[in-house]
């Protein structure tokens, strides 16, 4: 299907021989145009070019595989178009070649084939943001170290200055965020000498320094805004009723902003604010003065003499002479600071290329070093340059607002613009530039769209070749004329050139150019299920901006609004109150209670079929400015309310418990004097001591640390089973302690799963696919660390440190599908440039993040640095004129990111926006008040005041008075309201059982018996029957009318017997309690529990491997091994642990019970010690070497090793050697030892399975979960799936008792296998040592 280009978009396509600035709109179609224009230069009949020749530069990889696709597929249908076009078939393959890439691929581009030319090895690595961060720290730490050994005093000043009372921590940090800063500039050594000397002020030079500008257009915008305040009152005073009396007054002081206004000097600003007139208002009363407007002037003027409070208080509490004393002062301190940083950069430079790896920034300054020369400070292209600009006809940009300093010198040097080489073609739109704080310039955008021309700025004159091009992508394709004119109408009012960089004009204005079917009216046959909506569709209302329109209607002139319109953008805001609440939880009540309101009822677009159908939850998106903090939130109070949720942009990989368990765990193997994560570990699962337990080690030991205490208790404990835990423990550890020397930590943890069996203890809880998925990442994690030029425990521990630190959070791993139909929640960020029908704005209240405006050192790229002056020797601290100016100007640049941020999120919905937001009932007063005052001032088309705009704190602050201000309402939602329906939701089901109660005894009271018993139903249903054969043969009027008569004389029975008072309360006091079968439901059984209430035998006709009633956790085989050691105290220890329960401390077929010990101390055998005798042997059996070739007496000879090396002499007794010999001759022991060589050979697997309890018993409910845990004998891979077998010493006569008895138990073997897994299990055998053969389960 062919596209119809508009015109602005045909001149993008077509535009040759200049360089370009596309200012695109938000949805105005800017990728599909740049692919169009790619097409058009590809197949240019007079001046083709091959695709290869065009570098195409876009912001994420992502965006470069879609692009790429996209030509791809157009490409193709030119073909199709063309089929002989041997230049268009050639383009087909060379577009997999092409330039389509990211500015980082760019550069490994040009760093892979130009490496010579720098100096670098080849052989360089990419290092992951972890592995830079421990460089960056490292380097750091030692050259500290060797400025202190050294103890210049410049240095220990410094190190005072910057990190008082020791705190050398802070001095670290400001180098680290100067380093990263610093290197986004082009050259960072230039930029840190040059501004090595920015404090080298006197009172006569501060006049001319370069940042004294910014102050200066502040304070004069502000006494503006200060006499337009004033006027107000003035205008007010000479009104009628007005107060007169406050004239004078008025006017002097108007008199005196006059002064403000004129004073161009930094000291002629300090003596006006200086001598400030203190005028007194006149107390003269008059009742013929209105109240309203005294008191409304007299805020006027307050408010006025609040602005110029604050610029006094904050600028010019102190002469310039004694601003200068003061920067003068720091001087030395920034000039070290700065040194400090400049040999930071080259030390890390320099470790880098020792270790030869690389980091995005330094590909970035590395392909700078390729394509330029320095040459006495100017710029110059490099010989390798020149090539590239005989290469690429064309550098195309997409995102150009993202792009910062270094990435315009690259693209920009491979152009050659200052040679004449006008061929940069450069797509973006400033008003969603949100990336300032990844140090991104949305300066380069606004410079070139304030240079560049558009054809219409320079008339017709064909003369000119215009080689300098803007041309505006206006129209908006996306969304419905309801969400553009709201975004007009709020952004004409608060973005503009001093706030934001860009006037939000009739040039940056959103025209309406999408296409929507309309809605079917009331009356008429629409989508089902619709009707009944109140709704307007676009057709029926006025025509909107970009039909013809004027620049206001475009930017907010009033479209007729009509209310019940369901695609009018509405914001929703919750009031504070005494629900007990949080904001962000009555916001989520809020959303919840709207998409009820939406799904199944508003009509929304499909994109498939392009036909309207009921809104689904797939189509909603809640974007907040931040998730950290609010999505969990969100999600948790939408699905109370039965909203099914996705969350896109996912974190708290670091706060899952399974992964700060593992990480707890090696920090305590690296170091056990670390009291929280050993106690972590201690609490965890992996361990199993309880609160009490921990509590009675530390009991009496003061502040000892808890590694002390344990293993004090280890040694003198009082209680026996806690002794032995603690003694177990301690062992377990110091084995594994000796793991760290020697083996990697992918495999140290790997090794911490198997012993443990923790892997599978979290897959069988809940959300157990999410917590294995987590496990399994930091396990792929450590194997990537593995890799670095780092390694051991405590560089991987600082490793994950730096990682969490600097919030490269990986997120949980998802196994969500986001696909589905549920509501998404992202970050706005991470929503652009996707597009949304439904979509809420969330967290509007929430306050600024200005705390960079704060910190003890700002920096601009353009200015400097701004510190504080600090007095050494006395430890007096001041502010500098210049931070307070470069503070003023983050501030300023923060509050354009926001408001862009804003911009942003407003135009992702294609069909309706919702802004949700929470406020104090005083704002709800107060806005309620400006809705009911509605004067003609509310339909100005004016930005709102610039003192409103620059001392917003939240997105509220803005949005309030720009929706009254163009005469929206507001919809408020009670706090209160919300709160009792959630709580009438969670108490649905007893409200409606409550109800049902009533109506049963309303029934009753009328007439209604009792329960019949089955007996009288089987009887009633008998008699029924007879009595429809007798009457087979009458006719049909009679079989009514006998049917009436029966019909008529049931009630009647009923009535009786339910006027029975004593029959009621027989009723009801022999009532059962309807879910009493499920106190046979337990959380947590065996499968010999299981197998067992399957079979009729007894339990000695079935000996049973599990045959304890409580569940036995898993015991370390080098546990077991150490425990032979001492017989008695072995036994001991066993029975101890099978009381207690301590995990993973015991094996259950190793831990004999009391009846069984005393058999193997006396010398006897029963049936179900002599079974874990087998198994025993088996376990301990090496089926690597050649088993089948071994004689009776060569396989006692090797039982008789294994006692004292984890075999009980006692055992060894019960085991006959010609039963094992005659085992290992089988096809089974034959497959096992193959197994084993392979390493494929696995024994004593313990597992907990989870499972649906209605499997246990149809009966119990579908949606509880029953966890089942046992030990597997065996189990080995095959090529083409698992086998699972079972050792069994059951004396039978035939096979067919063994498989009555055992199936279920293999059963629930090979599906926890594969569960655990996730591959088949092709066979399961039972090895039967009375039969001597193994048996096949089919």
């Amino acid at each position: 299907m062919s596209v119809t280009f508009t015109q602005d978009q045909r001149a993008a396509i077509d535009v040759r021989d200049a360089s370009v600035l596309v200012s695109a709109a938000a949805g105005s179609g800017k990728t599909a145009v740049l692919v169009e224009r790619i097409i058009a230069l590809v197949s240019d009949e007079s001046r083709p070019l091959d695709i290869d020749r065009l570098l195409v530069v876009t912001f994420t990889n992502a965006a470069a595989a879609q692009m790429r696709e996209r030509i791809t597929q157009a490409l193709s249908r030119a073909v199709e178009e063309n089929p002989s076009s041997e230049h268009l078939v050639r383009q087909l393959t060379l577009v997999h070649n092409a330039q389509i890439t990211t500015i980082d691929s760019f550069c490994l581009y040009l760093i892979r084939n130009h490496f010579d030319e720098i100096g670098l090895d080849p052989d360089f690595r990419v290092a992951d943001e972890g592995e830079v961060r421990l460089l960056e720290r490292d380097v750091l730490e030692k050259m500290l170290e060797a400025y202190f050994a050294q103890g210049s005093r410049e240095f220990l000043d410094c190190v005072e200055y910057f990190a008082p009372a020791g705190n050398e921590k802070r001095l670290e940090e400001q180098i680290l965020g100067l380093y990263n800063f610093v290197m986004s500039h082009p050259w960072p050594e230039e930029w840190l000498e040059r501004h090595k000397r920015d404090y080298d002020v006197t009172a006569d030079s501060l006049e001319g320094c370069d940042w004294v500008a910014v102050l200066k257009e502040y304070v004069h915008t502000m006494v503006r805004e200060a006499g337009r305040i004033l006027d107000q009152a003035l205008v007010l005073s000479e009104e009628p009723d007005g107060p007169y009396m406050y004239l004078d007054a008025l006017e002097e002081e108007a008199a005196y902003l006059k002064c403000l206004s004129d004073a161009d000097t930094l000291e002629e600003l300090y003596l006006q604010f200086s001598q400030s007139p203190s005028v007194r208002l006149s107390s003269k009363k008059d009742e013929k003065v209105s109240a309203a407007k005294r008191e409304r002037a007299k805020a006027l003027r307050k408010e006025a003499k609040d602005i110029l409070t604050k610029l006094r208080e904050k600028y010019f509490q102190t002469s310039p002479a004694e601003q200068a004393g003061r920067m003068a002062a720091c001087a030395p301190r920034v000039s070290m600071l700065l040194s400090l940083v400049g040999d930071y950069c080259v030390k890390v430079a320099e470790k880098k290329r020792e270790k030869n790896l690389l980091d995005f920034s330094d590909m970035e300054h590395m392909a700078l070093a390729i394509l330029t020369e320095r040459v006495e400070g100017d710029v110059r292209p490099s010989r390798t340059s020149l090539e590239l600009r005989e290469h690429y006809a064309q550098i195309m940009i997409d995102e150009y607002q993202d792009s910062n300093l270094v990435q315009e010198y690259l693209l920009y040097s491979v152009s050659g613009e200052e040679a004449g080489r006008y061929n940069r073609f450069m797509v973006g739109d400033v008003k969603q530039s949100i990336y300032k704080f990844r140090l991104a310039r949305p300066e380069l955008f606004m410079e070139k769209f304030a240079r560049y021309k558009r054809k219409e700025d320079v008339g017709r004159n064909k003369t000119d070749r215009m080689r300098e091009r803007r041309i505006d992508l206006k129209q908006n394709f996306r969304s419905r004329i309801q969400v553009t004119d709201s975004v007009n109408e709020v952004f004409s009012r608060i973005m503009g050139e001093d706030l934001g960089g860009v006037a939000y004009d009739e040039d940056a204005a959103l025209y309406p150019g999408a296409s929507f079917p309309e809605l079917e009216r009331p009356d008429q046959d629409g989508i089902a299920g619709l009707s009944s909506l109140d709704s307007v569709g676009p057709n029926t209302l006025s025509e909107g901006p970009g039909q013809g329109g004027s620049a206001n209607g475009a930017c907010g002139a009033r479209r007729k609004r009509n209310r019940r319109d369901v695609y009018e953008t509405e914001l929703l805001l919750t009031v504070d109150g005494e629900d007990g609440m949080e904001d962000r939880e009555r916001e989520a009540l809020a959303v919840a209670g709207k998409i009820r309101e939406t799904v199944g009822k508003l009509p929304v677009t499909d994109q498939a079929t392009g036909a309207l159908r009921p809104a689904r939850y797939g189509d909603i998106v809640l974007l907040l400015r931040t998730t950290a903090g609010w999505d969990e939130v969100f999600k948790r109070v939408l699905e109370e309310c039965g909203i099914p949720v996705y969350i896109t942009s996912r974190t708290g990989y670091f706060a899952a418990a399974e992964v700060q368990t593992i990480l707890n765990f090696l920090k305590v193997l690296n170091n056990p004097l670390q009291d929280i994560p050993l106690f972590g570990v201690l609490r965890s699962p992996v361990a199993g001591f309880t609160d009490q337990e921990i509590a009675a080690l530390r009991a009496g030991r003061g502040k000892e640390k808890l590694y002390y205490s344990l293993k004090a208790y280890g040694q003198e404990g009082e209680e026996p089973v806690l002794l032995r835990k603690c003694r177990r423990f301690l062992d377990w550890f110091t084995h594994f302690r000796d793991y760290v020397a020697y083996l990697p930590i992918h495999r140290l943890i790997g090794q911490f799963l198997e012993e443990t069996g923790y892997l599978y203890t979290v897959s069988a809880l809940p959300g157990g696919e999410q917590r294995r998925a987590n496990v399994e990442m930091l396990v792929a994690k450590a194997e990537k660390y593995e890799q670095t030029s780092y390694f051991g425990l405590f560089h991987f521990l600082q490793y994950m440190d730096q990682v969490e630190k600097y919030e490269i959070d990986y997120g949980e791993a998802s196994l969500q599908d986001e696909n589905a139909d549920t509501v998404r929640i992202m970050s706005i960020h991470k929503s652009k440039g996707l597009e949304f029908p439904v979509c809420f704005v969330c967290g509007l209240s929430k306050r600024f993040n200005l705390q960079d405006t704060a910190k003890p050192v700002i920096v601009d790229m353009d200015y400097g640095i701004g510190l504080d002056y600090v007095d050494i020797s006395s430890r007096i601290k001041a502010g500098t004129l210049k931070k307070s100016v470069l503070a003023l100007k983050l501030q300023r640049d923060s509050l354009g990111e926001e408001l862009r941020v804003l911009y942003v999120a407003m135009t992702r919905a294609k069909e309706k926006l919702i802004l949700v937001g929470n406020c104090k009932e005083a704002v709800k007063e107060k806005v309620q008040k400006g809705e009911e005052e509605e004067t003609s001032d509310q339909t100005r088309q004016e930005l709102l005041p610039f003192c409103v705009r620059i001392s917003a704190s939240c997105y509220l602050d803005w949005l309030l008075p720009a929706w009254l201000d163009c005469g929206r309402t507001v919809t408020w939602q009670d706090a209160s309201v919300l709160l009792a329906g959630r709580m009438k939701e969670e108490q649905g089901r007893d409200l409606l059982r409550a109800r049902l109660s009533e109506l049963a005894k309303e029934e009753e009271l009328l007439g209604r018996r009792g329960e019949v018993g089955e007996a009288e139903k089987r009887e009633a249903k008998k008699r029924e029957g007879e009595a429809k054969e007798k009457e087979e043969d009458r006719e049909g009027e009679e079989r009514e009318e006998g049917g009436e008569e029966k019909e008529r004389e049931e009630p009647a029975c009923q009535t009786d017997d339910a006027r029975d008072p004593i029959r009621r309360l027989q009723e009801r006091m022999e009532s059962v309690y309807p879910h009493e079968i499920l106190g046979r439901l337990y959380t947590k059984t065996t499968v010999s529990e299981l197998k067992k209430a399957g079979m009729e035998e007894t339990a000695e006709e079935a000996y049973r491997l599990f045959s304890e009633e409580e569940p036995i956790p898993y015991l370390p085989r080098f546990i077991r091994e150490k425990e032979t050691q001492d017989s008695d105290t072995h036994l001991a220890a066993r029975e101890d642990r099978l009381r207690s329960g301590c995990q993973p401390f015991c094996n259950r077929g190793f831990c004999p019970d009391e009846a069984d010990r005393e058999m193997i101390t006396e010398g006897k055998m029963g049936g179900a010690a002599r079974g874990s005798a087998y198994h025993k042997v088996l376990e301990l059996f090496d089926f690597k070497g050649r088993t089948r070739i071994l004689s009776d007496k060569q396989t006692g000879e090797i039982l008789d090793s294994m006692v004292g090396h984890g075999l009980e002499k006692g055992y060894r007794e019960a085991v006959r050697p010609d039963k094992i010999t005659r085992f290992l001759k089988s096809g089974l022991a034959e497959r096992m030892e193959r197994a084993a060589q392979a390493g494929r050979l696995f024994k004593e697997q313990p597992f907990v399975l989870g499972l649906s309890a209605s499997e246990m018993d149809p009966a119990f409910p579908e949606t509880e979960t029953v966890l089942i845990q046992g030990i597997i004998d065996v189990f080995f891979e095959e090529e083409d799936g698992l086998v699972v077998a079972d050792y069994k010493t059951d004396r039978v006569e035939d096979a067919g008792e063994l498989l009555n008895r055992y199936r279920v138990q293999l059963e629930y073997y090979a599906r926890a296998l594969t569960q655990i897994t996730g591959k088949f299990v092709k066979e399961k055998i039972i090895y039967s040592f009375a039969l001597e053969r193994e048996i096949i389960l089919e």
